[in-house]
């Protein structure tokens, strides 16, 4: 699979970095393993040279200003994050200034500043109100699920925590992901234990996951998660509704969207044309152009089937 080049393309740098990606880092995952979450606003100090204000990126530390604290107990306004300088695989948490984040936070035994629980993960950059209402929303109602004694009251409002944030598009990755992971790359990554939260998914539950994936008007790979979700009473709805995003995904989410079409009608035909799409080179310059008329391809063929 392509997306795997990306994690072979390393900078050199003057520091050691690390080359393999960590295991995806669930919004569940989060909020158990960090000590403190918190919405805040990043403000890193710029330098003045002439009429240019230059931010410092990888300078080490990265300032919050904290709006709220939703986990744990600060009593700060003010907190440091430390920045991963000269981390490129895996990634490192972000903090562009000016911005207001979700951070997953822990305390840093050595000095006063905090370390980003999940690296990329753990700093989530809002991109607006409705994404931070969102995000807000799922995690108290997380926090509130994991006071629940009993164990399988946990687990079952646990699922029904999933299904919601994947009914959400922001947040939908979180909990498509854990429903159903072999419907992302990262999954490849992940050595962590499948807690098998679909085993437990009701027909309700089910027919809700439906509705929410045949609501999208694109396709990304928290889509392509939900895919696996969908009732076979839905496969040809299922099918044409890849089709009709195949003809224009992204290039690297393309071959997944092909692969799945193939896992709905595994036509010989079809399997030499997506063979041929993987053959493409990483390192040929035309490979996406060439990749668009093996999709053309593809997509007249699978639409007479």
């Amino acid at each position: 699979m392509k997306h795997f080049v990306l994690f072979l393309l390393l900078q050199f740098t003057t520091q050691a970095v690390v080359a393999f990606p960590i295991e995806p880092q669930t919004l569940r995952n989060l909020i158990e393993s960090s000590a403190y979450i918190v919405i805040a606003k990043v403000d890193n100090p710029g330098t003045k040279k002439g009429d240019f204000i230059y931010f410092e990126v990888g300078s080490g530390l990265a300032n919050l200003y904290i709006n709220e604290t939703l986990k744990g107990d600060l009593n700060a306004a003010h907190i440091q994050v430390a920045d991963e300088a000269g981390m490129v695989c895996p990634a490192p948490p972000e903090y562009p200034n000016q911005r207001t984040v979700l951070a997953f936070l822990n305390k840093n035994e050595t000095d006063s500043t905090f370390s980003t629980q999940g690296l990329s993960y753990g700093s989530k950059i809002m991109i607006s109100e409705a994404a931070l209402s969102a995000y807000r929303t799922r995690i108290i109602e997380y926090l509130e699920i994991l006071k629940i004694a009993n164990p399988h009251q946990r687990k079952a409002a646990t699922v029904e925590w999933l299904v919601k944030c994947s009914e959400n598009k922001f947040t939908r990755w979180e909990g498509a992901y854990e429903l159903s992971r072999k419907g992302d790359f990262m999954s490849n990554s992940d050595r962590a234990t499948d807690p098998q939260f679909y085993e437990q998914l009701s027909k309700s539950q089910l027919q809700r996951l439906d509705a929410a994936f045949f609501a999208t008007d694109t396709i990304g790979n928290s889509e392509l998660c939900l895919a696996n979700l969908v009732s076979e009473q839905s496969s040809q709805r299922l099918k044409n509704h890849l089709l009709h995003n195949l003809a224009f995904a992204d290039y690297y989410l393309a071959e997944d969207i092909m692969r799945k079409i193939i896992d709905i009608d595994p036509s010989k035909e079809l399997r030499s044309i997506y063979i041929e799409a993987r053959n493409i080179s990483y390192d040929d310059n035309e490979k996406e152009a060439k990749q668009k008329i093996i999709r053309a391809k593809f997509i007249s063929v699978a639409s007479k089937q």
